[in-house]
């Protein structure tokens, strides 16, 4: 754990943003990254994420509460402390004409960085990133992936300390999402991250702390694991084999079973939505027991967990109504 504040590289205290005197974009947010942390943004579009990393950039002045940036008050005149974060919007743009050269030596002159310490950088750079066959053409014709290639050359010209990477993996197809998770890997070893994300599964395989925000509120802030141990694995997928008469009839008598939440079938797949407080072995017994006796062949059976952002939203949302948040703040403050 980190002694005290100045050991910190993010700390805000009950960081508030109101947008026009009618919008709560952010409120009351509270939390502390240590060196080393790879955090994890979660949350619905218009949740707050974006808002909170850019209090953290001090491009927005916030209307309650600070955050401060390797223990100083970060704010609209901190350009010292931005000089030591790299940033990735979401959908980066470039300016039409130039290229990954002229575009990054115009990036490290802004950060005043002298030409022999700026043109072996942008090089080293531009082939880290694999844009070195394209370094000399127009940004305006690259591909979404090529385009998020460049984004996080830029933000680590500066050599930063700390990363905020807001959805880096949007619009990226697998093999681009790929090797962004892999970067972000390597950049984990030595670095500090905070990256946003929709998709759980991204900041499950990156990330070793999550912060949840919904609403404008922090309704969770800790370590992944401790996060993954609250989550019910409540959603299956069984792969059938067999007369569809058969097929049908099994899933018409799973329908009427008291342990669902939700029994759909598509092609010869059965999807599964447990309630919350069912025994899971005996709920999964029950139907496998129906698909025997109606002469049903099973082929497989899969967790689906918590699937996508949303999903694990929902879950957090009920823990949240279960006195969980009012919980872990108790434990953070003791």
């Amino acid at each position: 754990m980190a002694e005290n504040s100045s050991d910190l590289v993010v700390e805000s205290y009950k960081l508030t943003k109101i947008y026009q005197n009618r919008q709560i974009a952010l409120n009351d947010v509270t939390l502390r990254l240590e060196p080393g942390c790879v955090l994890g943004l979660l949350g619905h579009n218009g949740a707050g994420k974006t808002t909170l990393l850019r209090l953290c950039l001090g491009l927005h002045r916030p209307t309650a509460g600070w955050v401060k940036i390797f223990g100083q008050t970060m704010g609209p005149n901190a350009a010292g402390l931005r000089r030591r974060i790299g940033y990735i919007p979401t959908n980066p743009q470039f300016p039409r004409g130039m290229t990954p050269i002229t575009y990054l030596d115009y990036i490290a002159r802004l950060f005043g960085l002298p030409a022999e310490v700026r043109k072996p950088r942008l090089a080293s750079l531009i082939r880290a990133v694999n844009l070195l066959s394209v370094s000399g053409d127009p940004i305006d014709g690259f591909s979404n992936g090529m385009t998020a290639r460049l984004a996080v050359a830029c933000s680590l010209i500066n050599e930063p300390d700390l990363l905020i990477w807001d959805e880096p993996t949007h619009g990226l197809d697998p093999e681009g999402r790929r090797s962004m998770l892999d970067l972000i890997k390597t950049l984990a070893r030595q670095k500090t991250l905070i990256v946003s994300s929709h998709n759980l599964s991204d900041i499950d395989e990156v990330c070793n702390h999550a912060a949840v925000l919904s609403r404008g509120h922090l309704i969770y802030f800790g370590s992944l694991q401790d996060l993954k141990g609250r989550m019910r694995k409540n959603q299956y997928e069984l792969d059938l084999d067999g007369d569809q008469k058969a097929i049908t009839r099994t899933l018409n008598i799973v329908k009427g079973m008291n342990d669902f939440k939700s029994v759909s079938l598509r092609q010869r797949r059965l999807e599964l939505r447990l309630n919350d407080d069912v025994n899971i072995a005996s709920a999964l017994a029950n139907v496998f027991m129906t698909i025997a006796d109606n002469k049903v062949t099973l082929i497989s059976v899969r967790s689906m967990g918590q699937a996508t952002e949303q999903a694990f939203l929902d879950l957090v949302e009920k823990e949240e109504s279960r006195g969980f948040a009012r919980a872990y703040q108790v434990n953070d403050a003791a």
